[in-house]
């Protein structure tokens, strides 16, 4: 639009803080807020990159807010050409992080309408309605998730003239999980692109906004997936918190086990933390290993678990109990999470972010860690991070073999930026290069920031590389020896055998699990009923197994199984005829193996006499068990 107002301009920027201050809600936005949003109302595409806690959500309330001001009053800018009832479409990727923003938005006076699967089928339950037909006229803003914006409903609600041309900029909040998320278990991600493009063109800019885009592949691939090319706006502030302390621990307990002295710090230093594990079978058993230590029984609000197995009802009470403080009786120290709980839920109260097990990326790792300090009040926050030995090997023969250009052909390329972090010596000069962090963000101007002192920059870098901890040495938890020696080596499950079972005593323990009393259960995960460690044990001692009395003797199950050491019996009688048709199979393929390689030697007949079972060598270096009796 040729001499078009502009936002952007000095005199545009002016505009836009007198509407903001002239609002039922007046409030002052900080410079890179003003600027962010004065590029989308001018309809450049905007990609934002600032620090976790910073405010992103105001880039979209700017937004809204001054659009509605100008359609409500077009003296403020003549030349706009906003939608007469304009609409603001967000996607947000988990329900928490819409009810989040949800509620501050309609603080400041806007009309919200989250749209996900409960709030859908609530409306309809409640009041026979459809949320996206009442999307397509009413509220200011819609947030809702990649999943909803591929469904039929949407798809009608995009067809309808009135829905169409309202809507008049798209954001996207925590872009990053395009990669992360989007590549693995919910693909809808990567589609938003083409939904956007189908949208009215005539003024829908892009807002994008995320605290964690490393530079260069991760960024370009989400600008690839989301259609933007050149002409968009990049605002990136470091995403380095020198208020959080970063800690990498060594993980001497095994991951797959039952117990964890290396958290028992978190229960003897009483600070409020949350517990990050990557699967909710670890979170559970973290969980039971604290409540033991800490002789407390699961109605105990100290230690909390938050994870989409819970009812929702819990979980929203586990988010009130996160702002109690430490001398209320229903006080929650300690929240164990999986990543539902590093997206979209404030924690204003927590110091201490722990992470144990893997970690995919470090757009995770500082997702997670950033929920600590929210309110900046601690100067001694912390992240800590649980590496294992294998972990750490691992992570050094990944650069390695990167630096020595080996490769597998074919293969995925690995994300290296966790490897570089865990080897780095300086933690945070690692995390500068990997975010392309500017040395120092600008000041910002705003008539409130200069009253505050920036983050505080100590004299010298207090990460573990550069400042190493002086802790307790933790006596290595005792690994059971999986091999009983009452067990001959040729009566023993092969890896076929076991893998096979394993699957057979899974269905089993999802079985024991839907058949628990809900009333009373309903928070446990399957694992509890029979753990990945306990399945691995009764495979080990297989040929024992003769009933339930030698069951309950050797497993040694946990008392809430020992009611189903029937059924259990039951399942190892049906696996022993298809242990022995799976042995007979490999010897069968191993004698035809041989066959050929000794034709192929041109080996005489007889040289095959005098072989025993014994002597036969799997492919995977396995002697074949023997048959069952």
């Amino acid at each position: 639009m040729p001499g078009a107002f502009l936002w952007s301009s000095k005199e545009g920027r002016a505009l836009v803080c007198r509407i903001l201050e002239s609002t039922p809600f007046p409030y002052t936005p900080h410079d890179d807020q003003l600027e962010g949003a004065c590029k989308s109302l001018d309809g450049v595409h905007l990609f934002a990159i600032t620090p976790t806690g910073s405010g992103k959500t105001s880039y979209y309330t700017i937004y809204i807010l001054v659009v509605l001001a100008v359609v409500a009053d077009p003296s403020l800018c003549p030349s706009a050409t906003f939608p007469t009832n304009p609409c603001l479409l967000v996607i947000c990727p988990t329900i928490p992080l819409q009810l989040e923003m949800a509620s501050h938005m309609k603080t400041l006076g806007l009309d919200v309408l989250a749209i996900n699967s409960k709030t859908r089928s609530d409306a309809k339950r409640r009041d026979d309605e459809e949320l996206w037909v009442t999307a397509r006229s009413k509220p200011n803003v819609i947030l809702s998730g990649p999943e909803q914006l591929k469904s039929s409903e949407f798809e009608k609600a995009l067809r309808d003239k009135n829905f169409y041309s309202r809507i008049c900029g798209t954001g996207f909040d925590e872009v990053h999980l395009l990669n992360s998320w989007g590549a693995s278990f919910r693909k809808d991600f990567q589609h938003m692109g083409f939904v956007h493009a189908r949208m009215d063109e005539r003024h829908n800019p892009w807002l994008l906004t995320s605290a964690t885009v490393r530079d260069g592949a991760p960024f370009d691939n989400i600008c690839r997936l989301l259609g933007l090319n050149k002409n968009f706006h990049l605002i990136r502030r470091s995403s380095f918190r020198p208020d959080i302390r970063i800690l990498f621990r060594d993980l001497v307990s095994p991951i797959s086990g039952d117990s964890f002295p290396e958290l028992d710090f978190v229960l003897d230093e009483n600070r409020p933390s949350i517990i990050y594990t990557k699967f909710i079978s670890l979170g559970f058993r973290v969980y039971a290993h604290l409540l033991r230590r800490a002789k407390l029984t699961v109605h105990s609000n100290r230690i909390r678990m938050y994870n989409s197995m819970n009812f929702d009802s819990y979980n929203a009470e586990t988010r009130e109990l996160m702002k109690k403080e430490p001398n209320d009786p229903d006080y929650c120290q300690i929240i164990i999470g999986t990543d539902t709980l590093s997206v979209g839920v404030a924690m204003r109260g927590r110091v201490d972010a722990i992470i144990i097990g893997d970690v995919e990326d470090t757009d995770e790792l500082l997702q997670k860690l950033g929920r600590v300090n929210r309110d900046k009040k601690a100067d001694d926050a912390r992240a800590i991070v649980f590496v294992s030995a294998a972990a750490r090997k691992q992570a050094e023969k990944s650069i390695a073999d990167h630096e020595a250009g080996i490769s597998k052909p074919g293969a995925t390329p690995l994300d290296l930026s966790m490897p570089r972090l865990i080897v780095a010596k300086c933690k945070v000069n690692e995390q500068n290069l990997l975010y392309d962090n500017p040395a120092s963000d600008p000041h910002c101007t705003c008539p409130t920031c200069p009253d505050q002192l920036p983050p505080f920059q100590r004299p010298s870098c207090n990460c573990s590389g550069c400042t190493p901890e002086i802790l307790p040495t933790l006596k290595p938890v005792a690994r059971a020896s999986k091999l009983n020696p009452d067990i001959r080596k040729a009566d023993r499950l092969s890896r076929l055998q076991k893998a096979h079972g394993t699957k057979h005593l899974v269905d089993l323990r999802l079985e024991i699990w839907r058949n628990s009393d809900p009333s009373k259960m309903w928070m446990f995960p399957p694992a509890y009923f029979l753990s990945d460690s306990l399945i691995a044990s009764i495979l080990d001692n297989f040929n024992l197994l003769k009933n339930v009395q030698v069951i309950a003797r050797i497993i040694k199950p946990p008392l809430h199984l020992t009611a189903y050491l029937p059924r259990l019996l039951s399942v190892l009688e049906e696996l022993k005829p298809q242990f022995r048709h799976i042995a007979a199979e490999r010897k069968a393929e191993n004698a035809a193996n041989r066959v050929q390689r000794k034709a192929a030697a041109n080996l005489a007949p007889n040289d095959e006499e005098g072989e025993s079972d014994s002597d036969i060598v799997m492919s995977d270096g396995e002697v074949p068990a023997r048959p069952l009796q």
